[in-house]
């Protein structure tokens, strides 16, 4: 199967991270800055951290033990919570991090479940030092020290420590002071963010540190590529169009002949293609195929007329290499059958799908009377359905010939004819 043009492969990324944090589709998170990419990994933590106390709360109130003296207060509490977190997930999973607004009514969530499930408690059952409103703490800890931006922000986590100072006044002080084993029972929550606040900074530091050598590296393969085509032209100009011109300096060909000025008209259209390419955008390997092509059929006395419109930089190598090839041999049966000698190779990217076309005025033929050879059926129309794409030849005697290929094939494409 062969892989989808860019814009698809984009939209089934933003497809697979639309309404939830990304985790579904790696496209999706391998396509986002770098920046973001860490913002929503540890928004899965966090959510996940959130599971680790709401599912042992829920199974809670299934237990025979008597936890709390209003157990329907507890279940009423629990499933706020639940509402609550569903709904955070939601609101993140759209926006891929947390707004300041949702942080506020996070730490507001938390202080009620602090004052409420402690009020209900029962000093026998354990549940009054530490229930699931004490985990609920933490996490919002954890939260607050993953936004934060500076450490002038970690004031967000002092209104909780309050109202649990207040929510849990009947149980401080009982063998220190309060204060100090306040201090002790809140230093995970106040630690909680510090670990979260530094993971976050370290992943992105690291993430747009990698994003950096990847662009560099990119980079550096671009200018290697770009180098080789350099190289490949200067060859294909020294073995046509300065082989021509030294050959006439040097006396060795009378361009007064049909043949020379045929050769020279070859030349030039290939010099002409080089532009073209040039004018089009930077090279690529389906640019740079068809510019082969122009220069291979100039060596048949073939004058190639050539323009291009900017080509996806992405396509596929297998892809780009077919097309030129198939174009190639269009403009090889050009040379031995139409009876030309000048021909004009296109090549344009439109909505995601790349045309290619070979058009000549020579004497065609009529296509349901004549069988295609074995280059059209094989090297044209066979290359191009194995890559995905589709060859059309339209012709008609004394009318010429088209080749057009095209790739994907509308057809087999979602949303195009069956």
């Amino acid at each position: 199967m062969q892989p989808p043009p860019a814009r698809d492969t984009a939209e089934r990324a933003a497809a697979g991270g639309r309404g939830s944090l990304g985790w579904r589709d790696p496209l999706f998170l391998a396509a986002r800055p770098s920046g973001e990419r860490v913002r929503r990994f540890v928004a899965m933590l966090l959510m996940l951290q959130r599971l680790s106390y709401l599912l042992p709360a829920v199974a809670s109130l299934f237990a025979d033990e008597t936890l709390f003296a209003d157990r329907g207060r507890n279940a009423v509490l629990l499933a706020l919570a639940l509402v609550w977190n569903v709904t955070l997930f939601r609101w993140v999973a759209r926006r891929g991090w947390f707004t300041p607004r949702a942080v506020v009514i996070d730490v507001l969530a938390t202080c009620v479940f602090m004052v409420g499930v402690t009020g209900v408690c029962l000093p026998e059952s354990g549940t009054c030092v530490r229930n699931w409103s004490s985990h609920a703490l933490l996490a919002t800890g954890a939260l607050i020290g993953a936004v934060s931006e500076r450490l002038i922000h970690f004031a967000a986590l002092l209104p909780p420590i309050v109202v649990y100072a207040v929510a849990h006044a009947g149980d401080l002080g009982g063998l220190v002071p309060p204060a100090l084993e306040l201090a002790v029972r809140v230093n995970g929550y106040v630690w909680f963010a510090v670990i979260v606040f530094f993971i976050r900074r370290y992943l992105a530091a690291q993430a747009t540190r990698l994003d950096g050598l990847a662009e560099q590296r990119l980079a550096a393969e671009a200018e290697r590529v770009a180098e080789r085509a350099r190289l490949a032209h200067y060859r294909q100009l020294h073995d046509t169009v300065l082989a021509t011109l030294t050959a006439i300096a040097r006396g060795g060909l009378d361009h007064h002949t049909e043949e020379v000025r045929r050769r020279c008209a070859a030349d030039a259209a290939y010099v002409r293609a080089l532009i073209s390419q040039d004018a089009a955008g930077p090279a690529n390997g389906l640019s740079n195929g068809l510019a082969r092509a122009v220069a291979g059929a100039a060596g048949l006395g073939l004058c190639v007329r050539y323009a291009a419109g900017a080509l996806p930089e992405d396509l596929p190598a297998d892809v780009a290499a077919a097309m030129a090839e198939a174009a190639t041999e269009a403009l090889n049966n050009v040379a031995r059958h139409s009876g030309e000698r000048e021909a004009w190779l296109t090549a344009v990217a439109v909505d995601g799908v790349v045309t290619v076309r070979v058009v000549d005025r020579g004497r065609g033929f009529a296509p349901g009377g004549v069988e295609h050879g074995y280059g059209l059926r094989s090297s044209v129309v066979g290359r191009m359905r194995e890559i995905g794409g589709r060859a059309e030849i339209i012709t008609a005697p004394g009318e010429g010939v088209c080749v057009e290929l095209r790739w994907p094939d509308p057809a087999r494409s979602p949303g195009g004819r069956a």
